[in-house]
This record gives structure tokens, sequence and C-alpha cells, in this order.
């Protein structure tokens, strides 16, 4: 296992100890300084895969630190990801600099989401070249041609072609079509989410987002995944009278962004609870770290977006967790998951049913959860599925 560092800067030693006690798990190698001139030696002494800094450090702007590691390349570490941290930081600088750093924390802060930052930092400093980026631009169908003349969709069309790139070759790869195979029947809603994805395209910032998703030829899990959600959300948000295009919307962006932090492991996105993968004997100590963090780590990097409704995040960042509160991260029960997120875990739980049992029964699925469906809005989405032929 390679050794990871990280580098701490701020002139509190309370603070230093707490930062330092949440990382343990996460780094071998843990620098504290708690003076600009300490940090600056520390640069110079080693690479870091990740420096956390503090803007108001005795009196002198932890920005310094920043500019030095890009001006000078100390060790290597021009591009060594940096997380600020401070309590002087509003909503006007969050706007002015999300994009400057890898991370940005509001003290005071919970550990998961300080571990959850930090997560998302390395990730993006290490992209895997081995996968490729989801392009969102699809190859011109009938179904296409017919959006932009405002003709009726076709039906019976069971797949979308979406054009993927591995290096420098093109393929294209069969998508799941949600409004034909999935078991909710929704009016429209291959059309919507043609709509809302043509939205994504003409956003720079929410398509180099979603470019974040990862496909191979080889693996349609996710593809299958995300339509299944997709489907089975916005049904089950439809009966119970929540179907309003706003509504809609976030369920679709959730089911795209839940998995986001985790990259090209379909594997890690199939765990479906806390016990799996700690007894799952074949994942390292930083995969199952991964995991369990992934709902935070995945609302980090979409936090800052504009674009994306508040729901959203509250959805992804719940979507593990059981009404019962054997979920996790938080372990949380019904009295406080969101209404919108009991939906999501319900149909997530749904979808990975189906795709695990080629000839599902929608009693079987019932006989297996009900007893777990705790809190009124989960047993409102059960008995949507219920209801099911």
């Amino acid at each position: 296992m390679r050794i990871k560092s990280i580098l701490i800067i701020d002139d509190e030693e309370m603070m230093l100890d707490l930062v330092e006690e949440c990382l343990l798990e996460d780094f071998q190698i843990i620098v504290k300084a708690n003076s600009i001139d300490k940090a600056k030696d520390a640069l110079f002494e080693r690479q870091f895969d990740c420096v956390l800094v503090d803007i108001d450090v005795a009196g002198a702007n932890g920005a310094e630190i920043v500019k030095m590691m890009k001006d000078y390349n100390p060790s290597d570490n021009a591009l060594t990801p940096v997380i600020i941290m401070s309590g002087l930081i509003n909503e006007d600088f969050e706007k002015k600099f999300k994009d400057k750093f890898a991370g940005i924390l509001i003290k005071p802060f919970k550990p998961g989401d300080l571990q959850a930052k930090v997560l998302v930092a390395l990730g993006s400093s290490k992209r895997s070249k081995s996968k490729t980026e989801l392009n969102l631009f699809s190859e011109p169908t009938a179904e296409t041609k017919a959006l932009e003349r405002e003709d009726p969709i076709p039906q019976g069309n069971e797949v979308k072609r979406v054009e993927i790139e591995f290096n420098d070759e093109k393929v294209f790869l069969d998508v799941f079509n949600p409004s034909v195979t999935a078991p909710f029947k929704i009016q429209d809603l291959d059309r919507k989410v043609t709509k809302f994805l043509d939205k994504v395209q003409r956003n720079p910032k929410l398509s180099e987002l979603f470019k974040k998703l990862k496909a191979t030829k080889d693996d349609p899990y996710l593809m299958t995944h995300i339509g299944l959600l997709i489907n089975i959300s916005t049904g089950i948000s439809t009966l119970m009278d929540w179907g309003s295009e706003q509504t809609l919307e976030k369920f679709i962006y959730a089911s795209y962004l839940h998995d986001i932090s985790l990259g090209d492991s379909s594997k890690l996105a199939q765990y479906k609870t806390k016990v799996e993968f700690e007894n799952d004997e074949s994942l390292s100590q930083d995969a199952k770290k991964l995991v369990n963090l992934h709902p935070l780590a995945s609302k980090t990097l979409i936090e800052h977006k504009n674009d994306i409704p508040q729901d959203v995040h509250t959805i992804i960042e719940q979507h593990h967790e059981m009404p019962d509160g054997s979920g996790f991260p938080a372990g949380i029960d019904s009295k406080r998951i969101t209404p919108l997120a009991s939906i999501f875990i319900v149909s997530h739980l749904l979808a990975d049913y189906i795709i695990e049992n080629e000839r599902w029964k929608v009693e079987n699925f019932v006989k297996k959860y009900r007893s777990k469906m705790k809190g009124p809005h989960f047993r409102k989405a059960l008995k949507c599925i219920e209801g099911m032929k």
C-alpha cells in the first residue's frame, strides 16, 4: 500500500490535534505546522498528497502558502491539492474561490465533512486513465431527431446509443432506456431525461461534473442502475402526487450523481450495507473507507454547483441510510431522513434488487424489506411498489 501524507497548517494546537485525529486512518504521515514558516520548511522537505491550510495563521495569510507552492514548486508540490479551512469564510468567499482550491471547509466542521473533502481532493489529483469519461453527446437517433422536430418520440426503442471514448478510440454503448424497460411507465419520461441532459450539455460547469461519470463497454451496471433509479424514483413520486417537473429533475440529478465520487469502480457502487463491505476481505481499508464516505464525498463534489437544487445534496448524502438506523455513513433513522431521500432510498434498493434478480417479483422484494420500512414516507413509497403489476 502506498504511503500517503498530509500537511496541516493552523496556529491553534487544539485544531491541529483534532484534524490529525480525524485523519489518522487515512494518512500514514501527518505533518503539523503552527506557522507559515514551519509550513514552508515542511513543503521543501517532502512531497505531500494533500495540504490543509487555515486562512489566518498567526497574523499571516494562508494564501501565501498556496502562492509559494505554485511559484517555487518545493519538492514537487505545485500540483498538490489544497483545502482551505477557516471560520472567516462566507458565501461570497466560497463563490469567488470555489474553483481555486480542492476544497473549502467552514469552521466548525464535522469530521465526516473533513474526511469527505480530503477524499475528493485526493481523487481529483489522481484520475485514472484506464477508463473513460462518459461523453454526454449521444449519436443522433430517431428519438433525438424527433425531439428536435417536436414530433412524438417513437415507442419500442429499448436502448439509446451513447458515444463513449476510450483514449483515442470511439465506441457506442447501448444504454438502458428507463421509460421502456423499467417497472413504471411514466409518460414522456424519455423526453424529460433527454431534455435534462441537453440542459446539462449547455451548462459548462454541469457538463464538466457529469463527465466524471465513468463507463466501460463491458460493464453495463452503471447506466442500468441509473436508468432504473430514474424510472423508479420518478414513478413513486408521481404516485405520491409529488410529480412536478422540479421534483422529477431532482431525482434525475440524484440518479446520475449519487455515486460520482466512486469514479470507475462499479463494484464499490454495489454494496448496500455497511456489513457487506466491512466483511469483504478482498477490499483494502482505503476502499472500505471510500465506500463508507462516498455519499458525503459525492455531495461535496456537487455542493458548489449553483444549478443543482439543495434537495439533491441531501438525497445524495442520505442515499445509503436506512429507516431503522442501520445505514451509513451517519446511521440516522427515518425521523432524520428527508421525504425525497426516503423515496430515493427505496428506489435504490429496488433498482439493485432488479439487477441482481433477473426474474424478480414485487411480492418478494416487499417481503424482504417490509420490516425495515419504518416511518410514513418509507411506508408510502413501499406501498406504491406493492401496487405495481
